[in-house]
């Protein structure tokens, strides 16, 4: 069977798992080493990171905001962050810098995993939601597949960053905003909404609501997004606290350093692999404003595209390469585009996206040899398919309008 009549969803599954595979045997013939080249900094001292950072943050938790400028997630997720401090209190609030003390304290890594296992539990629940032609079989191996690659296990998971809870949530949001339960599709309003409340860009998939004309929806999701930034910050400061997140913002906006992570540091690692980094001062100021074009683009594409599909690809894409401060595990949003384009008819399933998707979500151990940083490999796919998206959009299909007998 040639690649092209494949189905789809096998075709990924022996691309992402091939090379999972092959970076086990690795493992074994480097004697560890390829983990120490996989793992985010090459160091894994810094494992669970941002999970027990915020904690240790939040144990102050009217004053955390003033405490560092490194909190830089809305009130809402620190609310979150905060009933698991109340698992298990200290005595005393950590230290800004604290988060070992904090990941060592009590149960606190025991409760980590045990979340992290249920949030495993729930994606799989709901990938077998989105594909129930697939088997239960098949499912469970897409979510191992996906659970083991780079952007999970290496990533949000190894890291311990809510992104993974906060795709999921998005995901879920656009499985049910289509339902025909009108508390189905509340709760998806709802969930796009709490999603923002965590990390601020998923509020981009309520550009799919325009795209849609769905007016009063859209609507009911501003207030819902309004409520969950804004309240929360009653309980951790007031408007000092909400003013002084605001500043962090700016602060962190105006930031970059080389990376393979988003548009305007890989613009500045080329800068770096072309001798010119002592000029990256200069030049960031075009590199955002490549980004923001990269941002116009996504928002332009979906407004364009009638693949339903993309409005997920667009709208994780922008998730994914646009925030000028993320890290790895913001991979992990391209998730979301992957489930959607397999629900998609055989017809509308282009063998390209399935391949590309297929070298992110898997661990690339073909990058250990060249000694590059992982997150190249992990990321330059994501990178082509949204290059080859948007020449799709407004290239191709300008081609196939003009020509009645090529077949779109």
């Amino acid at each position: 069977m040639s690649i092209a009549r494949m189905k789809k969803t096998d075709l990924f599954l022996v691309i992402s798992l091939s090379f999972t595979v092959l970076f086990m045997i690795l493992l074994i013939v480097t004697k560890g080493d390829a983990a120490r080249w996989l793992v985010m900094e090459n160091n894994f001292d810094y494992s669970f990171t941002d999970h027990f950072r915020h904690i240790a943050f939040v144990s102050d938790r009217e004053h955390f905001y003033f405490n560092t400028y490194d909190a830089t997630f809305p009130a809402f997720a620190y609310l979150l962050y905060y009933l698991l401090v109340l698992i298990d209190p200290p005595e005393a609030p950590w230290d800004v810098n604290g988060w070992r003390e904090a990941r060592d304290y009590g149960f606190n890594l025991l409760v980590y995993i045990m979340l992290t296992i249920l949030l495993v539990l729930a994606f799989k629940l709901l990938i077998d939601k989105c594909l129930p032609g697939e088997g239960a079989l098949k499912t469970t191996l897409l979510t191992a597949a996906l659970v083991f690659s780079a952007p999970f296990m290496a990533g949000a998971i190894e890291r311990g960053n809510i992104s993974f809870l906060t795709a999921v949530m998005v995901l879920a949001a656009l499985y049910l905003k289509d339902s025909d339960s009108t508390l189905c599709r509340e709760a998806a309003l709802i969930l796009i909404a709490m999603a923002s409340g965590l990390k601020l860009y998923p509020a981009v998939a309520g550009f799919i609501y325009v795209k849609e004309k769905r007016w009063k929806e859209g609507i009911r999701l501003l207030i819902y997004g309004l409520i969950v930034f804004f309240v929360p910050f009653a309980f951790v400061g007031g408007i000092p606290a909400l003013i002084r997140y605001l500043k962090v913002l700016f602060f962190f906006e105006n930031q970059g350093y080389c990376s393979w992570t988003n548009i305007r540091n890989f613009l500045l690692s080329i800068s770096q692999v072309l001798g010119l980094y002592d000029r990256s001062a200069y030049f960031v100021k075009y590199f955002r404003i490549a980004e923001n074009l990269y941002l116009i683009l996504c928002l332009a594409s979906l407004f364009k595209t009638g693949e339903k599909w993309k409005y997920a690809l667009y709208t994780a894409g922008a998730m994914t390469l646009y925030v000028p401060y993320s890290y790895r595990y913001v991979s992990v949003y391209m998730i979301i585009p992957l489930i959607m384009y397999l629900m998609e008819k055989p017809e509308n399933q282009k063998t390209v996206y399935c391949i590309l998707f297929g070298l992110t979500f898997t661990i690339p151990c073909y990058g250990y040899f060249t000694g590059w940083n992982a997150d190249l490999f992990i990321f330059l796919p994501i990178y082509v398919m949204m290059l080859y998206a948007f020449i799709e959009e407004w290239i191709f299909a300008k081609k196939n309008c003009q020509d009645p007998k090529r077949i779109v």
